[in-house]
């Protein structure tokens, strides 16, 4: 039997040359990218394609802090990282970071350069992602929500919220005992977040356990891993994103987003149709809305029905994931230190026996509540690092920046920098004594500069306020099973307990 051959070989020599041609071309490109540190003398470890430059291993779990020193103690207090292709300026300097961050925000003023428009339609609209003259006007409208004079209207909110809290504890105390310390807390601040920011009342800290839909949706929708491939991928090939934007990919999963939107444009709808207004987040942002074909390029003023949602939509994420973290990480710390529980509820007890209520200037007064607070925020970051995008060549300290060059800000590290701190991995409230001694570069647990974030007082409000109620009446000890401090997190949108984990419920 004779088996036929074909006419022509499977790959021509044109294609052939073709291809490695191409592949040359690309390797060369790549090459040539790779060179910008040491065109400008930046010190950097030899980026390869293997390690996506210098991006393999950066967020995994337990090497945060680690990879920092490493690169700190080699490199010194200026280097460069290659997020694929792309040159990131990692400073340790924290005059620069100052300056850069006050003195030379004109220069720095956005965020990111990545993940601008993979937030969904409304999030992309949003205070975060926002550049320029947007920025500046969703800020200004924003910003009255958070003064001190508002913040203590909503204070009987949170007061009713944590009053719910504490069934949720009485109805575990009288039967398995044990809490799930992360859910707990979520339900909590989501409860928090939606009844003063939206005015509206949601069943979402069921005393039975049972998670209301809206819980569900919106931890699927803010507790998902680090970007996900759609991130990932826009990381290493940023214009991609504009891509992924128009095929409807984001970060976020589709159905929980648009539950979420649902939910908050009915909540503005029934406000409108029934004529109710409350001195709330949604009442300001609903003042100063306009028509979409109002906002031009240089407007100062005004918000769209869109840019309105999206920012209630980022408030709701930010309060669910960011500020329960705060809460649990404390009672976490607490439980492992008996003695400094003790003496915290001491200090909440006798400003009960003087004060007769926990409301915002008896909590503000609170002296070594506040250093726990400030030391579980150290401890346990929020964020990995914090950036800015350089938006025009700088010099900052003998420093050249060039224009659209993004550098990040180690805050993970540097809240846990030894040459700093002494016993870092330590819960050791007292180093917060005399905050005037702290150097707020090394301990920006809300950021720093004009773009902090906006809602740093109301997320302290919340829990110091659920912290009084909830130790003046309960304690909190390890149970067998609870992973020893320091306990381990993980990279997700935020940085966030690695796992679940209960503590045992103690009726005082």
């Amino acid at each position: 039997m004779m088996i036929s051959m074909p006419d022509a070989p499977f790959l021509s020599v044109e294609s052939l040359v073709f291809v490695i041609s191409t592949l040359c071309l690309l390797r060369y490109y790549i090459h040539r990218k790779w060179q910008f540190f040491k065109i400008h003398g930046i010190p950097h470890d030899p980026p390869s394609i293997w390690n996506l430059g210098h991006m393999r291993g950066m967020f995994d779990d337990g090497s945060f802090s680690d990879s920092f020193a490493e690169q700190k103690k080699r490199l010194g207090p200026i280097c460069g990282t290659y997020f694929g292709l792309d040159p990131v300026i990692t400073i340790f300097d924290t005059d620069i970071m100052r300056k850069i961050y006050t003195k030379e925000f004109h220069s720095f003023p956005e965020r990111t350069k990545s993940f601008t428009r993979l937030n969904g339609k409304d999030m992309n609209q949003a205070l975060l992602p926002s550049k320029g003259a947007k920025w500046k006007r969703t800020r200004s409208a924003l910003s009255p929500t958070f003064s001190v004079s508002k913040i203590k209207q909503t204070t009987y909110v949170i007061e009713e919220c944590v009053e719910q809290t504490l069934k949720v504890l009485d109805n575990i105390w009288q039967n398995e005992k044990e809490v799930l310390v992360k859910k707990l807390f979520s339900n909590l601040s989501l409860d928090a977040i939606i009844s003063s920011a939206l005015g509206t009342k949601v069943n979402v800290q069921s005393p039975d356990g049972v998670d209301a839909r809206l819980t569900m949706e919106i931890r699927n929708l803010f507790t998902r891993g680090f970007a996900g491939d759609v991130g990932f991928i826009s990381m290493l090939f940023p214009p991609l994103e504009r891509v992924f934007e128009k095929l409807g990919y984001g970060l976020y999963p589709t159905k929980s987003l648009q539950y979420a939107r649902d939910f908050t444009n009915a909540v503005i709808e029934d406000r409108l149709k029934t004529g109710t207004r409350r001195m709330d987040l949604l009442q300001l942002m609903l003042d100063v809305e306009v028509p979409e074909t109002e906002i031009t390029e240089g407007s100062t003023k005004g918000l769209t029905r869109t840019e309105i949602i999206g920012n209630a939509m980022l408030m709701i994420g930010a309060a669910f994931d960011n500020t329960s973290n705060v809460m649990t990480n404390l009672i976490y710390s607490l439980a492992f230190h008996p003695e400094i529980q003790t003496r915290l509820q001491a200090e909440i007890d006798e400003a009960y026996r003087s004060k007769g209520q926990f409301n915002y200037e008896t909590v503000r007064s609170l002296k070594f509540l506040d250093m726990c607070v400030n030391e579980t925020m150290r401890l346990y970051p929020s964020l990995l690092v914090n950036s800015r995008v350089c938006r025009s060549d700088t010099v900052v300290n003998g420093l050249l920046i060039p224009k659209d060059i993004l550098v990040q800000i180690p805050m993970y590290f540097l809240a846990h920098d030894p040459d700093y701190w002494e016993d870092p991995w330590e819960f050791k409230p007292d180093r917060m004594e005399d905050m005037t001694q702290i150097d707020s570069m090394m301990f920006q647990p809300f950021g720093a500069g004009p773009r902090n974030c906006i809602g740093m007082k109301f997320a302290e409000m919340e829990i110091k306020i659920a912290m009084c109620q909830i130790l003046h009446k309960y304690s909190f000890a390890p149970c067998a099973d609870t992973p020893k401090p320091p306990l381990q997190v993980t990279y997700k949108l935020g940085i966030t307990p690695k796992e679940e984990f209960k503590l045992r419920l103690m009726e005082r």
